[in-house]
């Protein structure tokens, strides 16, 4: 498993949503949570969402789901991941989209696209982060 700049996880080949949950419970019998417990712990700390044993099971199983911020929030409390690898994988297995991590953030591409520390994609990084850094614009000081 390799890690970026950042320490970061970064597979070789992009981890899918269906991968990390199945792989979090495991095979029956063997050690790790059930899907009943998986979905006790798998709540979205914005909306309070909570998907159900059944849909981890169609989750895991790659049967088909209608994918939304809220369930891949509560996904990535359950795993206890970060959300930004959830969402990466969950992007990858649902539409093919892959994320690179570069200094300031991460950039989430087509896998044949270039991205590169020096290229467009970098300077953009650069240039949000320029912008986060500033004060707000306080318009009634005019």
């Amino acid at each position: 498993m390799m890690t970026t700049e950042t320490g970061q996880h970064a597979p070789e080949t992009p981890e899918t949503l269906a991968g990390l949950v199945s792989e979090a419970v495991g095979d029956r019998g063997k050690v790790g949570p059930t899907f009943e417990q998986l979905a006790e712990r798998c709540v979205d700390p914005v909306t309070g969402y909570r998907p159900s044993a059944n849909l981890l099971w169609r989750v895991a199983r790659a049967k088909g789901v209608k994918v939304n911020p809220e369930l891949v929030a509560a996904i990535a409390v359950g795993l206890e991941l970060p959300l930004a690898r959830v969402q990466a994988a969950a992007a990858y297995e649902f539409t093919g989209f892959v994320t690179t991590a570069l200094e300031g953030g991460e950039v989430t591409h087509m896998p044949d696209a270039p991205v590169n520390a020096e290229g467009k994609s970098a300077a953009l990084m650069r240039s949000w982060a320029e912008e986060e850094s500033q004060p707000p614009y306080n318009h009634s000081a005019e």
